[in-house]
């Protein structure tokens, strides 16, 4: 209870990519959209982003909420053990 998840779209420069765009198409796959991103942050997560690490696009932003809601999950109310990645 209590536990924000963050679902991160990542290497969405990959979406943009012909070559990429090729290999998935061999076993009838494709990249997700955002709209599919979001589709299913609304099942499972609190809040959805994308990034990509080869461009930087969006990087800080997936850093940065991530950051905020650790620190917000950690200042509300009593003291509890809990896991948080980044």
């Amino acid at each position: 209870a209590g536990v924000s998840v963050i679902l991160v779209g990542c290497k969405k420069d990959f979406r943009r990519d012909p070559r990429v765009i090729d290999e998935l198409g061999k076993t009838s796959q494709r990249p997700v959209t955002p709209e599919e991103g979001m589709a299913v942050s609304q099942k499972i997560a609190k809040h959805y982003l994308e990034c990509s690490a080869k461009s930087g696009e969006g990087v800080h932003e997936v850093f940065q909420y991530a950051t905020r809601a650790a620190l917000l999950s950690r200042s509300k109310g009593k003291q509890s053990h809990h896991c948080i990645v980044l």
